[in-house]
């Protein structure tokens, strides 16, 4: 990487995490990740006596009651506004540049390629970003009120099954199993984050360029379930991901990279006129 690139991504990344709506886009998630730990993990240490004499169920931990393996309503809330929330903080500035030829200054003095490229990347990174950190506190903030027990498959009281992708894994090493299901998450929608840098571009709205993610994974789900077929809102639930949702899952993050990468060579070679 050269340094003109380190710069530009210096300042993209600084426009993205200084700007206020990264901040506020953390919070909802974590008021959301709050309510969900009051009304399990916190509701759940409340009454452990009742599991003091049991001799069938071992105690509930973290990796029982965690919303990334319990699959709670407010998990599923998350999953139904991520793409929001990793779009809105960042995805608005690539529109404004444009409309604002803050781009024929930029790529004026420096390489297109550089510049697109480094508005993609930081998209990216912005995406991950939001939802590593909200996995991560609700996983901490379990951690704070349930001890971290080891799983057994014979106390059949977790959601993850021997038919889950990382299955096995979760059984074996759970903590390094959570790790993988925060990054995995993480990647899998900052590539869908990146959808807004493909809508910047077409879209004379910079509403709609926000919300071109979030339109865009709406609709996969509702063709998906018509057709009863395996969509992203579903899959992107790493942590209960069955073992046969694995291949349809990178084929649909594939069309999507593609996608993306289509859209920003298109950028690099269009002669723009500023």
């Amino acid at each position: 990487m050269n340094n003109i690139m380190k710069k530009l991504l210096k300042i993209e990344l600084e426009r993205a995490l200084k700007n206020k709506w990264f901040y506020i886009c953390l919070l909802i998630g974590f008021a959301i990740v709050a309510k969900d730990i009051y009304s399990v993990a916190y509701n759940t240490r409340k009454y452990y006596y009742l599991y003091v004499n049991d001799t069938v169920y071992q105690f509930p931990g973290i990796y029982c009651k965690w919303m990334v393996t319990n699959c709670s309503s407010m998990y599923k809330m998350l999953h139904l506004i991520f793409p929001l929330l990793i779009s809105v903080p960042y995805s608005y500035t690539i529109y404004s540049d444009i409309k604002g030829c803050y781009v024929g200054n930029i790529i004026s003095r420096t390489d297109k390629k550089l510049y697109y490229g480094s508005k993609l990347i930081t998209q990216f990174i912005t995406g991950f970003l939001v939802v590593f950190i909200i996995l991560a506190t609700s996983f901490i903030a379990t951690a704070a009120f349930l001890p971290l027990e080891h799983p057994t498959i014979a106390s059949f009281t977790y959601g993850v099954h021997q038919d889950v992708g990382l299955g096995r894994l979760f059984y074996m090493k759970p903590f390094l199993s959570a790790c993988l299901y925060i990054i995995l998450e993480a990647l899998v929608f900052g590539v869908i984050g990146c959808i807004s840098f493909v809508f910047a571009y077409i879209l004379t709205n910079g509403i709609i360029v926000m919300l071109s993610p979030f339109i865009i994974y709406y609709a996969e789900f509702v063709i998906g379930s018509a057709l009863n077929r395996p969509y992203m809102e579903a899959m992107s639930r790493i942590g209960l991901l069955k073992s046969n949702y694995i291949v349809p899952l990178c084929m649909e993050l594939a069309v999507l990279v593609i996608i993306i990468g289509v859209s920003y060579i298109a950028r690099v070679n269009k002669k723009d006129t500023f």
